[in-house]
């Protein structure tokens, strides 16, 4: 057995003790942020869809929306997707309308419940008995001109999508809502400067990919330390380096080494003896695992930008490579750093070319970030499409869909943990 065979079952093979589901029966899983006012993640939101259906076909029977619902939240586990952060699932009409819908950790699970679906006497009940069994209950797409005001007497949150209304219009509706004790939650919140005018306005929750947009900077030169570091990031992905210059370069930023030492000796690791030297990390970890972990660090020295960013790069990088591995790529360094260099735009301000022109990059790594070129660039695009859950499009070399499930879902849960330490 090939050892990209081996790999691929490894990934793709269920939770410890449970039977992997059929291929038919696989759901695709993302996540969503729900930023709070400080731009920390409050709860995710989880976007599914089974695997090979149209993007936008609906749920048709009760059991395939409990079997999607099901293999999203209870085969995969809240805590790997989303740690112990609440979570809001999107219950299709036939789960709403069953004489005894079904309910999973209420504690933590939101009932989002998208306003399209007609209110019915059955469709209450059902809400009320997932009330009354503890979970919150969201009502998702609220437009104040066509909903039935009767149905803000049955939630704990409503989510409105600010693209849809203009400041004069979210600025009279929105007291209202708050009068009743309202959650308020803003979705497609596409810039910092939307986030700023909806935070004003009231709301306390933020969907969208604002903190993913670069804001308008005016500066005339990037910082020299964050250039530095970012020339550091840059030089340790040059596969010609031994171990000696891995080394020097490392060690040449006192800080850098020092958090680099710090995670290698933490309980994640946990090691059977202190670590007291680049040199001793390069010989226990691998060269390849000490450029990412050095790399990874490096980033985080960027301590203005919210968590959510690096999270979302450390996933993209290990997305990345994950997808060139499980492909059969030799080399998946290139692949990694191209994931997580996808956002240094948002995390500099300033615009990618222009960085590029300072860092020394392989080409293929600058082609895939400036303009999502070559199989580096493939591997980016399908990872950006799955945490967007823009289900058509995610698709990488031929992979089947499970397999790039269960790529994004060891992404997100490296990245968590990989956050945790790093950032200690």
């Amino acid at each position: 057995m090939s050892k990209i065979t081996d790999q691929r079952r490894a990934l793709a093979a269920a939770p410890p003790g449970e039977a992997p589901s059929p291929a038919s029966a696989i759901a695709l899983v993302a996540r969503q942020p729900i930023y709070g006012p400080a731009m920390t993640v409050i709860a995710y939101e989880l976007l599914y869809q089974e695997a090979g259906a149209p993007a936008a076909a609906p749920v048709s029977t009760r059991d395939a929306a409990l079997r999607m619902v099901a293999d999203a939240a209870l085969e995969i586990g809240l805590d790997r997707l989303a740690g112990g952060l609440p979570v809001h699932i999107n219950y299709p009409r036939e789960l709403l309308l069953a004489q005894a819908p079904p309910s999973m950790h209420p504690e933590r699970v939101v009932i989002e419940w998208v306003e399209d679906v007609p209110s019915s006497p059955a469709l209450m009940e059902g809400i009320q008995a997932l009330r009354a069994r503890g979970h919150r209950i969201a009502l998702d797409d609220y437009a104040p001109r066509l909903n039935d005001p009767a149905l803000l007497d049955v939630v704990d949150i409503v989510k409105i999508d600010v693209a849809q209304q203009t400041r004069a219009e979210l600025a009279h509706v929105v007291p209202g809502l708050l009068k009743r004790g309202l959650t308020l939650i803003a979705e497609e919140v596409e810039t910092v400067e939307q986030f700023e005018q909806c935070l004003q306005i009231g709301f306390q929750g933020f969907q969208g990919d604002f903190l993913h947009r670069p804001q308008t900077v005016k500066v005339q030169r990037m910082p020299s330390s964050q250039l530095a570091t970012l020339r550091l990031i840059a030089a340790l992905q040059n596969e010609d380096y031994s171990l000696h210059e891995v080394e020097r370069l490392v060690s040449q930023d006192l800080s850098i080494s020092y958090r680099v030492l710090r995670c290698i000796n933490s309980s994640y690791y946990n090691l059977p003896r202190r670590v007291e030297s680049i040199r001793q990390a390069i010989v226990i970890l691998g060269l390849d695992n000490l450029r990412h972990l050095a790399t990874l660090v490096s980033l985080q020295s960027f301590e203005h930008r919210p968590v959510a960013l690096f999270v979302t790069a450390m996933t993209r990088a290990r997305m990345c490579e994950q997808l060139a591995r499980l492909a059969g790529v030799k080399d998946a360094g290139p692949y990694f750093i191209t994931g997580l260099l996808s956002l240094l735009d948002v995390l500099t301000g300033v615009p990618i070319a222009e960085l590029l022109d300072e860092l020394p990059l392989a080409p293929a790594v600058e082609r895939a970030l400036i303009a999502q070129e070559g199989d580096i660039g493939s591997a980016l695009k399908c990872a950006r499409a799955y945490e967007r859950a823009s289900w058509g499009r995610v698709a990488y070399n031929g992979l089947d869909p499970g397999l790039i499930r269960a790529a994004y879902l060891d992404a997100v849960f490296w990245a968590e943990q990989t956050q945790a330490v790093t950032a200690r």
